[in-house]
């Protein structure tokens, strides 16, 4: 889940940098299948939409994109990433409480 998220906030900002190709590198295998493949997961369906439609959609600003999985012992920067979005998005005011 916290690299699911760390995806979908991290293709805005990369978008918005007017990056045009990106790659994004993952040890979650089932998270790169299922972002490759387009399916979606009953778990994560909403996040799996926003991924989709940020990378995938004809008004994506992405002219290419891969996901690509890599061994958890070469991805350590990004998992620490990913539990810090995760420990953003869990401690974040949500938008409808005033």
């Amino acid at each position: 889940m916290a690299e699911a998220l760390a995806i979908r906030e991290a293709l805005p900002q990369a978008s918005s940098l007017n990056y045009h190709h990106i790659c994004i590198k993952s040890d979650s295998q089932v998270l790169v299948n299922t972002i490759s493949s387009h399916r979606r997961s009953s778990e994560l369906f909403g996040v799996f939409a926003d991924i989709n439609d940020l990378a995938f959609s004809p008004s994506s600003s992405f002219q290419s994109y891969r996901f690509i999985y890599i061994p958890r012992s070469q991805n350590g920067l990004a998992d620490g990433l990913a539990k810090c979005c995760l420990a953003a998005h869990l401690i974040s005011k949500p938008s409808s409480v005033t």
